[in-house]
């Protein structure tokens, strides 16, 4: 692979203002000076020993391939620590609202109040994939603004797009505040739209260790085999909300789609077009000194597993 291929990594140097420190200080508003038309952009940290960099951008690269609305990452780097830049997609007349304000305003009753999910990881079982896209489905929520042709899918349809996404990467954080709605204020009249796809760094065995993935690369265990790691993927949904645990994330797009026929096979179309060579091209695009080679055969080894267990379901 030459130079000019890997994806870029952006240095934030002393051109960059920063301003506006979020929460525990491991992410923050930043906007090069250098160059007068740049917009605000977030900055986000890797944790240590973690791949949440790399795995962010190839989720991303995924997602262009597929023709999933999706927020754009840079890999970047901040006082020697690596994370991801993403710029911001919310313009002065909106604002950005999450999935757990929105289900508990439209029922609050039966959806728990909205706490910040980053100080309280509790299961929220109501958080069920029926109420999520009887919610977009409903409501006045229109498809995300794109530069791809969505074919007429309306929001929720979408949302089953961002479920085959999560299936495909084994991503494990689709919580109640990982899908949102970008309201747009004009002249005293609201639009909701469906925020595009973010936050997929919880996914391809990117915290795993090396010696854990090589030897679920070549084990003749099938306990221990790539084929089972990716079945025990769970989504942040639940079926019921009487449900002691939340669905697998293969089972939550599958069962999403059984109201949305023309979704499933809008999605597992786009996806049985994605070949195993431009899925090999995703990963091999990381800079070497992101990721070991036997990481890099490893999450791509997730995807293509994903993709097999997906195309099963395609008519």
């Amino acid at each position: 692979m030459e130079v000019e291929d890997l994806y870029n990594v952006q240095e934030l140097t002393e051109n960059a203002e920063l301003y506006e420190q979020l929460g525990t200080k491991e992410k923050f508003w930043f906007r090069d000076l250098s160059s007068p038309d740049s917009q605000r952009t977030l900055f986000k940290y890797s944790r240590s020993n973690t791949g949440e960099h790399w795995s962010e951008k190839c989720a991303e690269q995924l997602c262009e391939l597929l023709g999933i609305p999706h927020v754009k990452y840079e890999i970047a780097i901040h006082n020697e620590r690596y994370g991801v830049a993403s710029p911001n997609i919310v313009d002065k007349n909106e604002h950005l609202v999450m999935g757990n304000e929105l289900l508990n305003k439209d029922d609050p009753e039966e959806y728990p109040v909205p706490v910040d999910f980053a100080d309280n990881k509790q299961k929220v079982t109501s958080h069920t994939v029926t109420r999520v896209l009887a919610f977009l489905a409903r409501s006045k929520v229109q498809s995300p603004k794109s530069d791809f042709d969505l074919n007429g899918l309306g929001a929720a349809e979408v949302f089953c797009g961002y479920l085959m996404l999560d299936a495909l990467i084994s991503n494990q954080d689709r919580h109640h505040e990982n899908w949102a709605v970008i309201v747009e204020s004009q002249e005293g009249k609201a639009t909701f739209r469906l925020c595009p796809t973010y936050d997929h760094a919880a996914s391809m065995g990117r915290e795993l260790l090396d010696k854990e993935r090589k030897e679920r690369l070549t084990t003749k265990d099938k306990n221990r085999s790539i084929e089972q790691f990716v079945q025990k993927a769970q989504s942040q949904l639940y079926k019921f909300k009487t449900d002691k645990k939340p669905m697998k994330t293969l089972d939550a797009f599958v069962y999403a789609v059984q109201k949305y026929p023309s979704a499933k096979k809008y999605w597992l179309s786009k996806l049985d077009l994605l070949t195993e060579a431009n899925i090999k091209r995703v990963f091999d695009r990381i800079p070497p000194d992101l990721i070991s080679d036997v990481g890099r055969d490893f999450a791509y080894r997730v995807v293509i597993e994903n993709r097999k267990r997906l195309l099963k379901h395609h008519e």
